[in-house]
């Protein structure tokens, strides 16, 4: 599997790796999960979550979107096909080696595997945090403002754990081209809602100041899934797999998993 990780390695342009950017990898068994990061972020957001996995006896791969984790302008020169197509390769790689296939997103992340899943079902989807639309009248005009302000400078992180808010890998301002691939992605997976009819996990924060709770409520009930669940944090901010209550959502992950595959108390490596 080691192998795989080239395939999103930084691409003829970008930067290099900051540390916390590297994708991962994890061999296990025949259940494999794809994990993928948000915007603006980095694989470090996920590899607490494919280790506990991992533990389990999973196949774990977390993946690098293009253009994140290694400088802001790396995303000037991205769309969101190519983020599409990094997702999809990750799936098709799980596939050949895992019987069983489960794509599991964090935000932007959650978005793509939404996608994904109107394209090729996997055996269940888990998306973390991801908004069904974004309530901010400037991206009326967008359009200009990034021909005036080419970039944005991001608040603080949300987070609630101080250690992980020191160490969180993510960039502190990013260009106003790639909000508009975001859009586009977004449009894409919410659209195909109706569509998606895997087994469905949803966990969301009623403390996540990015994605108000209403819009998980908007994602469940649009999805076409018989099977789907959404699960409520209290406390933590809008990057679950690392914040405060990150081990509840591993453990409703884990149940997920093992409940669609019938393995209710999955082996541990």
């Amino acid at each position: 599997m080691k192998g795989w990780l080239d395939l999103w390695a930084p691409r003829p342009g970008e930067g290099p790796l900051r540390p916390g950017g590297e994708p991962f990898a994890f061999a296990g068994g025949p259940i494999g999960v794809l994990l993928v990061h948000g915007f603006t972020g980095a694989p470090q957001e996920m590899r607490g979550l494919g280790r506990f996995l991992a533990e389990k006896g999973m196949t774990v791969l977390g993946i690098r979107l293009p253009g994140h984790g290694t400088r802001p302008e790396d995303l000037e020169r991205v769309t969101w096909r190519d983020w599409v197509e990094a997702v999809a390769r990750g799936a098709d790689l799980l596939r050949g080696r895992c019987a069983r296939v489960f794509l599991c997103g964090l935000s932007l992340g959650g978005l793509l595997v939404l996608y994904e899943a109107t394209r090729r079902p996997p055996d269940g989807l888990i998306v973390m945090a991801s908004p069904y639309r974004i309530r901010d009248v400037r991206l009326r005009f967008l359009w200009l403002l990034k021909r005036l302000f080419p970039y944005a400078g991001k608040g603080p992180s949300d987070l609630r754990d101080p250690e992980v808010q020191r160490e969180h890998v993510s960039y502190s301002r990013y260009p106003l081209s790639a909000v508009e691939e975001l859009l586009r992605v977004l449009r894409a997976a919410t659209s195909g809602l109706p569509q998606v009819r895997c087994p469905t996990l949803l966990i969301y924060s009623y403390a996540d100041r990015t994605v108000p709770p209403d819009q998980g409520w908007t994602i469940y009930h649009r999805l076409g899934s018989a099977d789907k669940t959404i699960h409520w944090l209290i406390r933590s901010g809008h990057v679950i797999p690392e914040d405060v209550e990150r081990e509840e959502a591993f453990e409703q992950i884990a149940r997920f998993i093992g409940r669609v595959t019938g393995a209710e108390r999955l082996p541990r490596a």
